[in-house]
């Protein structure tokens, strides 16, 4: 949540055709699905195309599937339905009305705290994500938290294929809990940051077939 290009500038660096547009500012109270479309018409390409994401990424290009000619759907570090969330999620559940007051302002300082005080005692794209984080708009985190808990995912994406690379030390979203087609050795949940490499090739290889 709140991340951007940058999370894929390796990607980018290797496949120039991928573009990473920038997040629509949500409506009040609105759902993941009703997201997804208005961010699929800013950005429908008018012709087939490849979507995909990174984990809250994920979950919107999923509902992206419906609303674009879509020949395959890429999901980094993500799951295909919150009914592979882990346990506690399923707890948060139930508060899920807390996070309109949740000070996600608070978090955002607290993280540029962190990157000013952990120097070389995080990995490089730990740091990265934090930078990120510090960056997002509060308000947008607050919305997608809230809409990632309420989210009923997507019952039906047709014949669009769906290619699913995990980490398997992905504490945000266990690999246990899904079935991707690759699983990354010592892949945490930026996986597009930690293994570029991996997640590169797993691209460019679905992509020329």
């Amino acid at each position: 949540m709140g991340a951007d290009a940058r999370v894929f500038v390796k990607q980018i660096e290797a496949i120039p055709e991928i573009v990473v547009p920038r997040w629509i500012d949500p409506l009040p109270k609105e759902s993941l699905s009703s997201y997804a479309e208005r961010l699929a018409s800013t950005i429908n390409p008018g012709k087939p195309c490849f979507i995909g994401g990174a984990s809250f990424g994920g979950f919107v290009a999923l509902e992206m599937i419906r609303h674009l000619d879509v020949r395959g759907c890429f999901l980094i570090g993500s799951v295909r339905s919150p009914r592979e969330f882990p346990q506690h999620f399923n707890l948060l559940k139930r508060a899920s009305c807390a996070t309109d007051v949740l000070p996600f302002e608070i978090a955002s300082l607290l993280s540029k705290a962190f990157l000013m005080s952990s120097g070389s005692l995080s990995g490089s794209h730990v740091t990265e994500l934090l930078r990120q984080m510090s960056d997002s708009d509060a308000s947008f985190l607050r919305w997608a938290c809230r809409a990632v808990l309420e989210w009923e995912g997507v019952s039906d994406t047709g014949t669009v294929p769906i290619y699913h690379i995990h980490g398997d030390k992905d504490f945000v979203l266990p690999v246990a809990n899904t079935h991707p087609d690759v699983i990354v050795a010592g892949g945490g949940h930026a996986l597009s940051l930690s293994h570029p490499d991996d997640v590169t090739r797993f691209l460019k290889d679905r992509i020329s077939k």
